[in-house]
């Protein structure tokens, strides 16, 4: 099968075009035919060595958390079945024609949603959804600001939220305001800048970093920073500790994710598609940010 690899950590300029042998189910698992595949910020982090600190990886290796395709054998789905899933995201092996996915990880997805879309859901959406529901878990009425409420983790974010019955305040960049409004926010904070309005009772950070520091400065005592950045906030000043959460494969909330993409509960929007080859160009994109949309690779 043609797969993306990595001989060695760098650049994009080390992923590498090959062909690798189709993998094989084992128990509890499914090999799919990869239809498309989602690319997430931390693929190129993975390929930089970010994490070979505590979780370096056999070479070459392949990348890639999120799939969209249809079931070739293993168990618990027919043959022909489409399905979503997020690999294991130490294991990975997305950015491939096949790839081998636990049984427990995989969603079903309707006839009528493309790959593209069922891609683009699983890692992003997921992180979004476990903020909130699995590590915050926000009364109704609670005031909970949440940081890049427009992009591919915020956008879930703010949909969980919203569903809990929160007062959801969207810190996006001031341009986007009325957007953010139109997604279900009740206020609008702008990203690097003061807030003035009434204090928040939590706050949910996508993005990480010294921006997003002046807002958390407004958490009311004993409200909780939850956070799925890997850049850190400066804590200097701020009333709590950052609490970094990171996401778990998991098929029933993804299953639930599916039902509310392909009800229009859940915008997905897919911003590029490029072939297999182009990982590199595709890793670079994310990388540069300000897509408004999930880069998506088809082999």
């Amino acid at each position: 099968m043609r797969a993306i690899v990595i001989p060695a950590y760098g650049g994009p300029e080390v992923l590498k075009l090959t062909d690798l042998p189709v993998p094989q189910p084992g128990e509890g698992e499914v090999l799919v035919k990869v239809e498309a595949i989602g690319v997430n910020p931390a693929d190129g982090k993975w390929r930089e060595g970010r994490y070979q600190a505590f979780a370096p990886v056999p070479m070459p290796h392949v990348l890639g958390y999120d799939v969209a395709g249809t079931v070739v054998s293993g168990e618990g789905f027919a043959a022909g079945t489409r399905v979503a899933a997020m690999l294991h995201p130490f294991t990975k092996g997305g950015y491939a024609e096949f790839a081998v996915v636990s049984a427990a990880s995989i969603a079903t997805i309707p006839d009528d949603m493309s790959f593209a879309t069922a891609a683009a859901i699983p890692c992003a959406n997921l992180t979004g959804l476990q903020l909130v529901e699995t590590r915050l878990q926000p009364a109704a009425g609670q005031r909970v600001l949440i940081t890049g409420a427009l992009g591919n983790v915020g956008r879930s974010a703010l949909f969980a939220a919203a569903r809990r019955g929160v007062h959801i305040i969207a810190a996006v960049r001031a341009d986007r305001a009325e957007e953010a409004l139109a997604a279900g926010a009740a206020e609008v904070a702008a990203i690097g800048e003061d807030w003035t309005g009434e204090p928040f009772d939590h706050a949910i950070d996508t993005i990480g970093g010294a921006d997003v520091a002046p807002l958390m400065r407004h958490l009311r005592p004993g409200g909780r920073i939850v956070t799925a950045s890997d850049v850190p906030i400066p804590a200097d000043d701020l009333p709590a500790t950052p609490e970094f959460d990171g996401v778990i494969p998991d098929g029933a909330q993804l299953a639930e994710l599916v039902r509310a993409v392909a009800s229009g509960a859940l915008p997905v929007p897919v911003g590029k598609v490029l072939p297999l080859e182009q990982a590199a160009e595709a890793q670079q994109a994310v990388a540069a940010g300000g897509n408004r949309g999930k880069i998506i690779l088809q082999p």
